[in-house]
């Protein structure tokens, strides 16, 4: 299985001009951190040969969030599910 994270960057508005450079810096590192420690263990569990694109991205109320773009079996999505929890990420 094949894990790749994308972020959907911050659009500057008028709440959060100062803090778009910070919040895009932090989604990057954390797609970083999941990509090539976190969920890497994931990669080599055997039968899943499914390929997962999980987005990061800010919601209205400027909390990171995550979700799966592409279609998975059910068996990987609950994986994700538990996986992502551990690490304290709360789906979108």
């Amino acid at each position: 299985m094949i894990i790749t994270i994308q972020t959907t960057a911050v659009k500057e508005n008028e709440e959060n001009q100062s803090l778009v450079n910070i919040f895009n810096q932090k989604l990057l590192e954390k797609a970083a951190e999941l990509q090539h420690f976190s969920l890497r263990h994931l990669e080599y569990i055997e039968p899943i040969f499914d390929d997962v694109v999980i987005y990061l991205v800010y919601n209205d109320k400027n909390q990171m969030r995550w979700y799966i773009a592409n279609d998975v079996c059910k068996e990987i999505t609950e994986l994700m599910h538990k996986e992502m929890k551990k690490l304290g990420l709360i789906p979108l």
